[in-house]
């Protein structure tokens, strides 16, 4: 065996041994990434679901103060009769 034969071996095991380790490193970020992306779906329905109460909110703040109003118009009339 010469030098060149020893040299072959060897790159050849080391370059085995990267791809098996960029085989691994590549799966662990997929995995990381759907994970992400399941954070990031999660997040994106509980900000829609935070959205909707406060329009819910605003809705029905606005209800109130109409009522209100309608309201106290109601007593100055009443009030004017009397």
């Amino acid at each position: 065996m010469d030098a060149f034969e020893i040299l072959v071996i060897i790159l050849s095991t080391l370059l085995g041994i990267l791809l098996i380790i960029g085989i691994v490193v590549g799966v662990i970020c997929i995995k990381i990434v759907k994970d992400i992306q399941g954070i990031i779906e999660k997040a994106s329905t509980a900000v829609d679901s935070i959205e909707h109460a406060a329009e819910l909110f605003k809705n029905t703040s606005s209800i109130a103060a109409i009522t209100k109003v309608v309201s106290n118009a109601v007593g100055m009339f009443k009030k004017s009769k009397d």
